[in-house]
């Protein structure tokens, strides 16, 4: 009996284990993750941190998931090296696990700046459900709250810190909000708008010390501004969990290695998620674990079935009533595109359209979630839009 082993427990995870069982019911299957707990999705821990959700509705699916799908779950089971040679693995436990064939998914890990301090009392990142009750717990004795990071996740994380009633101040070493995902105009109404919910913003802030004796007191910038806290998060991006795989032999670059079927440089090893680096490309987004972590299950069952060919990044947040999605081409640098802008400071929305040969290639849709699906299908079916060029935000 064919037996696949899984290297973590995450959405790609899960995504192949469902992709995997519908297709072949009787091969073995072992699931190996580092954590105590079954799958959650990590969006699930901003709201828990929020306390909009007790702990145990953090946990998607739990460990009588997993006994139904005849899956053998193995938590706290640290993966430390893959033998190629043997096919095997080994854990931190020193046990030993046979395969025929691996999937590699251990996700991203948190991207800590090179900052001073960071090992003192009350710093903390944000990966596992751990993370967050020890982020939640410290919450409720904080008086002000520092985070580290502009992306996505810093301005969720602040949100959410918030929203516990704590003073929050979010900075970032670049002088505007989310550069990845927006492009300045859209940049400024969001920052506008969280002003507005309370969150106060230093951008442009380059932090070199987290400064205090053992517990954090605030910190400093590469100027000697101080910033007043109590605890800091450092939400500064993350990138691919690559050290056990390139450790044990894989070609790695910033991420494991894949080609089209999300096959490794070893036989039989496979690899998806945010972990992954395809054609120069790495993500750290849910769709292109979805994605990656189908089309692996698909090749694992059967070699050459199922090939990967790209995603159009797609971002969205949702925090203290402001929505915003961002996908595809943002700030396209070409002459062979362009943009439609509409923006209303006073509403606080921010609509923009990429175009290229007339059809729509990327977008922003800030505070009107109908203009984001109008933009996200447009973006999906490949429309012609020179008709609808007036039109193209209404809905």
């Amino acid at each position: 009996m064919t037996r696949i082993g899984i290297m973590g427990n995450g959405v790609a995870a899960v995504t192949a284990i469902r992709e995997i069982r519908k297709l072949e019911s009787s091969v073995t299957i072992d699931v190996f993750s580092d954590e105590k707990y079954a799958y959650y999705p990590k969006p699930k821990l901003i709201e828990f941190i929020a306390g909009r959700i007790p702990q145990e509705k953090v946990i998607q699916y739990d460990v009588d998931w997993y006994r139904k799908q005849d899956i053998s779950l193995h938590l706290d089971e640290t993966v430390v090296r893959i033998e190629l040679s043997s096919r095997s693995l080994l854990t931190r436990k020193s046990t030993h696990f046979s395969y025929d064939r691996l999937l590699v998914v251990p996700g991203s890990i948190p991207l800590v700046p090179p900052i001073h301090g960071t090992e003192k009392k009350n710093v903390y990142v944000l990966r596992t459900l751990d993370d967050a009750i020890s982020i939640k717990e410290a919450i409720a004795t904080a008086r002000r709250a520092i985070v580290i990071g502009g992306g996505i996740l810093g301005i969720e994380l602040a949100a959410a810190m918030k929203a516990r009633g704590r003073e929050l101040v979010v900075i970032n070493n670049i002088a505007r909000l989310l550069p990845q995902q927006l492009d300045d105009g859209a940049s400024s109404m969001l920052a506008e708008r969280l002003k507005a919910t309370g969150l106060e913003l230093l951008l442009g802030f380059n932090c070199e010390q987290i400064i205090g004796h053992e517990s954090v007191t605030g910190v400093m910038s590469s100027g000697g501004d101080k910033v007043k806290g109590d605890m800091v998060v450092i939400a500064a991006g993350v990138r691919p969990n690559k050290t056990v795989a390139q450790e044990s032999g894989l070609l790695c670059g910033r991420g494991v290695k894949v080609d089209s079927t999300m096959k490794t440089s070893a036989d039989g090893v496979y690899a998806a998620g945010d972990c992954i680096e395809w054609n120069g490309q790495t993500w750290g987004i849910i769709p292109a674990a979805l994605e990656t972590g189908r089309v692996a299950a698909q090749n694992i069952v059967q070699h050459g079935s199922a090939a990967f060919d790209g995603i159009v990044p797609s971002n969205t947040l949702q925090v203290a009533g402001i929505d915003l999605t961002s996908l595809g081409v943002i700030n396209p640098l070409s002459t062979e595109y362009e943009s439609i802008v509409s923006s209303d400071a006073d509403a606080g929305t921010y609509f923009k359209a990429v175009l290229k040969d007339h059809v729509v290639v990327g977008g922003i849709a800030l505070g009107d979630k109908k203009v984001a699906l109008k933009l996200r299908q447009l973006v999906t079916s490949g429309t012609d839009v020179t008709d609808m060029r007036e039109s193209i935000f209404e809905t």
